[in-house]
């Protein structure tokens, strides 16, 4: 009995450090990349740029402003902390919305195939459910490069009977590197500027 001892403490000891390992991982800032100045630019014609902090109704949010031809469409409010990726609202078309409560886009990484996550928010005329799983990891070859790359499938759902299917594909530190539609698109990232 004395001789297993020894193994079970080393075994204890790998995984208590496999633990704190992964925690540090997760603990790394970057996993979902947040820096102002931070662009991505897609096969689409959409560019996709970070900027902030910026005050949004009392909360400091990153501001994701999508550009077609370098003329600015929309914006997402998020905030990047320990809960993950949390958006706060977007404005397009002149309007503002504020969501309430939040929207978890992505939860703490570090993601693993399996995790699962969704998040419902109300707005003025009907209610907007994100419901996403990761699928696997996918090799992505675009013209920005190859990466390994974890497959996330994004169901949105609104209480109004409308459903859109998005298959992501998302690289740690570097982000979205594919998008993928049910009828067949595919929107690769072209040129990113970290």
């Amino acid at each position: 009995m004395a001789r297993s001892r020894p193994r079970v403490r080393a075994r204890f000891a790998w995984a208590l450090l496999a633990l704190m390992l992964g925690a540090l991982v997760a603990a790394q800032p970057g996993y979902y990349p947040a820096e102002p100045g931070l662009s991505w630019t897609y096969s689409s014609g959409e560019t996709q740029q970070l900027a902030g902090p910026r005050d949004f109704g009392g909360i400091q949010v990153m501001v994701l402003t999508h550009y077609f031809d370098g003329v600015p469409i929309s914006e997402d409010y998020l905030v990047y902390d320990e809960s993950g990726v949390v958006s706060h609202g977007t404005a397009a078309g002149g309007q503002v919305y504020r969501y309430d409560p939040p929207l978890l886009v992505y939860p703490a990484g570090p993601l693993a195939q399996g995790s699962t996550w969704t998040s419902s928010t109300d707005l003025a005329d009907f209610r907007l459910t994100l419901s996403s799983e990761v699928l696997g990891l996918r090799g992505v070859a675009t013209s920005a490069g190859r990466f390994n790359a974890l497959l996330i499938r994004q169901t949105t759902l609104t209480s109004n009977g409308g459903q859109t299917v998005l298959d992501i594909f998302f690289v740690p530190g570097v982000g979205i590197v594919r998008f993928a539609t049910q009828d067949g698109n595919v929107i690769d990232l072209i040129e990113k500027n970290f």
